[in-house]
């Protein structure tokens, strides 16, 4: 589990956090002997969690007067209040909650509903599946989208799953991501298992040719999916996928449909296929989508498109699993019920 938070003066930082009301492990942030110092954000890794526990964590700033390399006063800690995360189950557990938004895309009022449903309708993980910002230009931006978005606590008890976007690999800031939105060992393309639901994420990068002029020959995503559809096929291969009751892939620009990525259904599709994935849920069309799956189609699983990022195209996808079924609601920016879909464990 990572921690991440903003700061707003140059200070060293740690997560205080266990089982108990003792919190009795720290994490410190120690790279190469030195502990954490910055002005703008620290990011902790907690480690060694055991998986379907409840653990206690507050985080502590010491602001720090730099005067020189030998002249470093250390002020008085601030700690936060309490909080509590629970760590994905690894399959123990018999149900499963997960909310995804997309394409938020710097809407303010976009952001605060979406940020406010999610409050709304509790979840074992939630998944910001990518656009969040239009281009990465700097710190504050990526502080005002990620750690302080309408000053809503949208993420402090309920695990943030971060899904990258075309939008949000671009800008000159763009390569400082990792640093507000961290992902496990620092990998956009990640495996789940809460209950009875077994969750990929994959990371389809932009929308056009690594060679198009728009890019400045900076983009390599082509290599980049290539490398993640060997990793998949380890995944869809692995026990924890094979034995869980739904398969789900998440994941921004869609495999099929306008605006789709061809590259990566050239990629992944066959392996998502003979992996029995039941779902594929995505964003980056602006407007909630569902095609069926099933015989006679060009894919067994099901396509799910999120919508925005107007405030009245917006959507929060909310699903809840049993060893029996899983439901996947799609409600509007109001709360209301845009659809519902059912699957069938298999």
């Amino acid at each position: 589990m990572n921690i991440t938070f903003a700061v707003n003066t140059l200070c060293t930082a740690w997560v205080e956090f266990g089982t108990s009301d003792d919190l009795d492990q720290r994490a410190d942030g120690a790279r190469h002997g030195l502990l954490p110092l910055n002005n703008r954000v620290h990011t902790f890794s907690l480690r060694g969690l055991t998986p379907g526990t409840r653990y206690r964590y507050r985080i502590v700033a010491r602001p720090i007067a730099f005067k020189n390399a030998y002249s470093i006063t250390p002020g008085d800690a601030v700690r936060s209040p309490i909080y509590t995360f629970t760590t994905p189950d690894n399959g123990a557990g018999t149900t499963a909650r997960f909310s995804v938004i997309n394409d938020t895309h710097e809407k303010v009022d976009t952001l605060g509903a979406m940020t406010s449903l999610l409050a709304k309708h509790p979840a074992d993980l939630h998944f910001w599946n990518g656009d969040i910002f239009d281009d990465i230009r700097s710190d504050d931006q990526l502080v005002a989208q990620i750690l302080r978005p309408a000053n809503a606590a949208y993420a402090t008890e309920v695990p943030m799953c971060f899904v990258a976007g075309n939008h949000d690999v671009r800008g000159a800031h763009a390569r400082h991501l990792e640093r507000f939105a961290p992902t496990a060992d620092g990998l956009r393309s990640y495996a789940l298992r809460q209950g009875p639901v077994a969750i990929v994420v994959l990371d389809t990068g932009e929308d056009k040719p690594d060679d198009h002029k728009v890019y400045g020959g900076l983009n390599a995503f082509a290599n980049y999916r290539r490398s993640q559809a060997a990793w998949l096929a380890e995944v869809t291969a692995s026990a924890s996928w094979r034995d869980a009751k739904f398969r789900i892939a998440i994941m921004h620009i869609p495999l099929w449909g306008d605006s789709c990525s061809e590259d990566s259904r050239a990629q992944w599709h066959p392996l998502l296929e003979a992996g029995r994935t039941d779902l594929v849920i995505n964003g980056h069309v602006h407007k909630h989508l569902y095609t069926p799956g099933g015989a006679g189609t060009a894919h067994r699983y099901a396509q799910l498109v999120g919508g925005g990022p107007r405030l009245d195209a917006a959507t929060l996808i909310h699903g809840v699993a049993d060893t029996n079924s899983l439901t996947v609601r799609v409600l509007n920016a109001k709360g209301e019920e845009l659809a519902s879909h059912n699957f069938a464990a298999t």
